[in-house]
């Protein structure tokens, strides 16, 4: 029996030679075999969370930076709330003007661990060289 092609004629049977069947039982064999693969499901890291997620407006993406930012920050993220905005912007495709950034990141103020620290390093800091410069 043969498959009928369209474009090169009829297309033999595959059929497994004698004894190899029985030799290796992992190879498929059977025109099954001339068959695409079927096509995997896409996975969530292919497809949009949440159902509009690509169609908000800047001010939207925006206020959910400044919640996920807040929540990482909070959390103890390595960087300065400045640096990790920048960087989210740019990863988010998200133009804003330089004192629209400053201000957001000035907001986040009170969670910003890494810049406390900082201001803390830079306060004993200039503590240690006050009291190490000579009183004239």
């Amino acid at each position: 029996m043969t498959w009928k092609s369209t474009s090169t004629g009829p297309l033999p049977r595959v059929r497994p030679e004698p004894g190899a069947a029985s030799a290796n039982r992992s190879l498929p064999s059977g025109p099954w075999t001339l068959q695409p693969a079927p096509k995997a499901e896409p996975t969530t890291m292919e497809i949009p969370v949440l159902s509009g997620a690509t169609a908000a407006l800047r001010r939207q993406k925006v206020a959910g930076l400044m919640e996920q930012m807040r929540h990482d920050l909070r959390g103890g993220h390595h960087l300065e709330a400045e640096a990790l905005l920048r960087e989210r912007l740019k990863a988010s495709r998200v133009e804003l003007a330089e004192e629209r950034i400053l201000a957001l990141a000035e907001s986040l103020r009170d969670v910003d661990r890494a810049r406390a620290e900082r201001e803390r390093r830079e306060a004993e800091e200039a503590a240690e060289a006050a009291e190490a410069a000579p009183a004239s």
